[in-house]
């Protein structure tokens, strides 16, 4: 019988930090840098949500990118919180991210977790959470696209039917 090899953990890299709107938003002063979850974050992560782990995982880099809330972790020190929606969790997953960058000018993730959307609104409204600056550009760049789209779409739909638009 061989041997079983246990899973070996590799360093994610899951992003640049979207530090012009943090800066904006939380009045910080963050270089640009990239996210990377290290293995020994991935352990605590794994070893305190087991369930959850698995499912919050592939939408880390997306939170990171474009999270729905973020904030200042005034309870610890060093750290800012990015909240966004997992589709696959049917929840809301907060995002610790340290804003210390290390000597490649990472930034590192230091835990995530799925939050209930009451806890995240419980926080926003003692305003330790904040919608990003930059999320009415996003809306209306998605109003822009789902015009195009529907645009696109009924065009389609008239030549279909023969008639021309």
């Amino acid at each position: 019988m061989g041997k079983k090899h246990a899973h070996k953990r590799v360093e994610l890299h899951l992003g640049p930090l979207p530090v012009d709107m943090l800066n904006r938003t939380l009045s910080l002063d963050l270089e640009p840098g990239d996210v990377v979850l290290s293995t020994a974050a991935q352990v605590h992560a794994q070893r305190r949500h087991p369930a959850e782990y698995p499912v919050c995982l592939p939408h880390l880099a997306q939170i990171i990118a474009t999270p729905r809330y973020v904030g200042d972790d005034f309870r610890n020190r060093g750290k800012i919180e990015l909240i966004g929606y997992a589709k696959t969790a049917g929840s809301l997953v907060l995002v610790a991210v340290s804003i210390e960058t290390d000597d490649k000018g990472r930034y590192h993730l230091r835990s995530f977790y799925p939050i209930s959307d009451d806890k995240a609104n419980a926080r926003r409204e003692k305003g330790f959470l904040r919608i990003p600056k930059n999320q009415g550009l996003r809306l209306i760049g998605a109003l822009i696209i789902y015009r195009e789209y529907y645009r696109r779409s009924a065009r389609f739909r008239i030549s279909s039917l023969g008639v021309s638009p």
